[in-house]
């Protein structure tokens, strides 16, 4: 049951902080103006700030008295686009939300025998765009730092395909493990009117796009979702006829892991047998950026409880997972974690999707998201 006054106050926070925090949208690792933000509010309670040594980002310890700390993760850069950065992804909401749950468990924790039954660990992280923030995180030793180890962590993430006021909690996998590629075809250069004299590196691009799309259709389970996509083709010049390199770069998405093998060995394959096909040379990189975010099942029942403690058993849903990737998932690999998905979309409203222009989060969102911080740790 929920102090109405307190949270009213956490939410109203939230809401002002999240005001602040939409107009400073700023790219992965360039979050200064936000870092110094989340810095200036979290003065105002009785937590602790664990130096890891990053330029951006921030990390805080509300000590309980308790002998086990449970971590809670929201990210704090925007979406990069032509225009600049901007918050099209709900970044924003998201570490507000943190800010109002810190705002609400400092006050439970005030002393008078209504001590949390955890102490808790606050992550800001930066730089989720691109997947590379949490991984910087723990390399700098956020789970050594930290004065205990959590025994878990918690994510929270909006969903505007969901109405607000609703909370999905799935089991199993929710979004995909993810690799990048970049794929360098070396030919010979040479004047458009001598081709015999000439190695052509984008025909043999072009060849190699093609044939990716195969990887999907004769080479994975039809019954897996995997995506494998050319995001990106480089080549020439106006003004030279046969260039001497072509450049293909693109991802590979998958939920299971060697579903995911199998496309990066196919796709290794084809690049290198299509380059030799016409006489050219090939050069691949294939980067594995995250793991699928895979929720427990040890871990369904706390998220269930308190979801419903948050929002009422008439708002949790479950959900389809998405092929769209999060680094959340770097943590599941150190210590139990659990993502949840809370409706940010107006209801009875055609809702953009995240990084869309028109991507917004509906205003309540933030009226379920920190309750639903709050009941995740305080719910057993």
């Amino acid at each position: 049951m929920y102090n109405e006054e307190q949270m009213k106050e956490a939410t109203d926070l939230a809401e002002k902080c999240r005001k602040v925090l939409h107009e400073m949208p700023e790219r992965a690792f360039e979050e200064h103006e936000t870092t110094a933000y989340i810095k200036k509010v979290c003065r105002d309670y009785p937590v602790r700030e664990i130096d890891l040594g990053m330029e951006t980002g921030a990390v805080y310890w509300l000590d309980a008295g308790r002998e086990e700390t449970v971590a809670f993760r929201a990210d704090i850069d925007a979406v990069p686009t032509e225009k600049g950065p901007l918050h099209l992804c709900g970044h924003d909401a998201h570490a507000a939300s943190l800010l109002g749950a810190m705002h609400y468990l400092c006050a439970l924790n005030d002393g008078a025998g209504r001590r949390l039954p955890y102490n808790v660990l606050f992550v800001f992280q930066p730089a989720e765009e691109g997947t590379r923030g949490a991984k910087a995180m723990l390399e700098h030793g956020l789970l050594e730092k930290a004065p205990q180890r959590p025994v878990r962590i918690f994510g929270i993430h909006n969903r505007p395909e969901v109405p607000c006021g609703d909370i999905v909690v799935h089991k199993g996998p929710l979004m995909s493990e993810k690799s990048v590629f970049r794929i360098s075809i070396k030919g010979v250069p040479g004047h458009g009117s001598l081709p015999h004299k000439c190695v052509d590196p984008v025909v043999a691009a072009a060849s190699l796009i093609s044939s990716i799309q195969t990887i999907v259709s004769r080479n994975t389970d039809p019954f897996r979702p995997v995506i494998c996509t050319v995001n990106s083709v480089k080549a020439g010049d106006p003004d030279i006829a046969v260039p001497s390199d072509a450049f293909i770069t693109g991802y590979i998405r998958s939920f299971d892991h060697d579903t995911h093998l199998r496309m990066e060995e196919r796709l290794a394959r084809l690049a290198e047998s299509t380059a030799a096909a016409y006489e050219c040379r090939c050069e691949i990189k294939i980067t594995r950026m995250v793991p699928a975010v895979d929720n427990p099942e040890e871990l369904c029942d706390i998220a269930v409880k308190a979801a419903e403690a948050a929002a009422g058993k008439d708002h949790i849903t479950d959900s389809d997972p998405s092929l769209a990737s999060e680094d959340f998932a770097v943590y599941g690999k150190e210590i139990p974690a659990f993502f949840y998905w809370a409706g940010s979309g107006t209801p009875g409203k055609e809702n953009a999707p995240w990084h869309d222009p028109a991507f917004r989060v509906d205003d309540d969102y933030l009226k379920t998201a920190v309750p639903l911080i709050c009941a995740a740790l305080t719910t057993e």
